[in-house]
């Protein structure tokens, strides 16, 4: 067991304050962060939130649709919401962090996000753009299927197994990827269903939903990854006390959480 705590930035929707499903769902995130070793705070457009640099890792939320004009297309008719302020923070987040090698991880929509972020194109659609149904159904455990990942990929190396099978609840995802990234999952039907950054980094995207899996085994090493990887990072800033200027306006957020300072609290997750 550790008692250093990293601290990792989960981005949400605004919905999340006012939307009680949204706040069921962001729940499961800070669950999973929490349950692994990380301190946790909240990401969310229009509220005052830590610059990168106060932050250990960033994880990115599932959601909404991203707007295709951030990579270049026109709407398709089947796409579904946009939330513009949640794009203009993930992307900016994910620039920033990847620019500081922060360790990052990208869940659903996070994925899809850190492709933007590189250049990439998504499928907007994927029973019009390619004719698969296979990954979006409703309820609590959503689609199944079984996802095989690249030998050798750094996804293989923190699952542990050569395939996978995985809950699934998107209707779009990563087609064209951007320099910078490379696909090392795929669904039976050829859908991207993991990337990661090809420059030695942890940066990790997948298209299911782990926070909503922690019985797997699998699954819950992903999560395991991020928080040890936030730890290294974490460490490798040293351990002096960094700048409270770097808490944006001096939120309640950050003195709750303690991060001006860098107040770690005892670990009570599982390594």
């Amino acid at each position: 067991m550790h008692s250093f705590r990293p601290i990792i930035g989960i981005t949400f929707s605004a919905r999340v304050r006012e939307d009680g499903k949204a706040r069921q769902a962001a729940d499961a995130y800070r669950e999973a962060g929490r349950r692994h070793g990380a301190e946790v705070v909240d990401l969310v457009p229009g509220e005052d939130h830590p610059d990168p640099q106060a932050l250990d890792g960033l994880l990115l939320a599932g959601g909404v649709d991203v707007d295709p004009s951030r990579y270049g297309e026109t709407p398709h008719p089947k796409l579904g919401a946009v939330e513009r302020d949640r794009d203009d923070l993930e992307l900016e987040l994910t620039r920033r962090a990847t620019a500081l090698g922060m360790p990052v991880l990208g869940i659903c929509r996070g994925a899809q996000v850190i492709g933007v972020a590189f250049g990439g194109k998504l499928h907007q659609d994927l029973v019009s753009c390619v004719g698969s149904a296979a990954h979006e159904a409703e309820g609590e455990r959503g689609a199944r299927h079984t996802v095989r990942l690249a030998t050798e990929s750094r996804l293989q190396e923190v699952l542990g197994v050569e395939q996978v099978e995985v809950n699934s609840f998107h209707h779009q995802a990563n087609s064209v990827l951007g320099a910078g990234l490379r696909a090392v999952a795929w669904a039976e039907d050829g859908v991207i269903e993991g990337v990661e950054g090809e420059s030695g980094g942890f940066l990790l995207g997948v298209q299911w939903h782990p926070e909503r899996s922690l019985e797997s085994e699998a699954t819950r090493r992903l999560f395991t990854a991020l928080v040890t990887a936030a730890r290294a990072y974490a460490r490798g800033k040293g351990d002096g006390v960094e700048d409270p200027g770097l808490c944006l306006g001096g939120s309640a957020v950050c003195q709750d959480r303690g991060i001006g300072g860098r107040r770690r609290g005892p670990a009570t997750g599982a390594e």
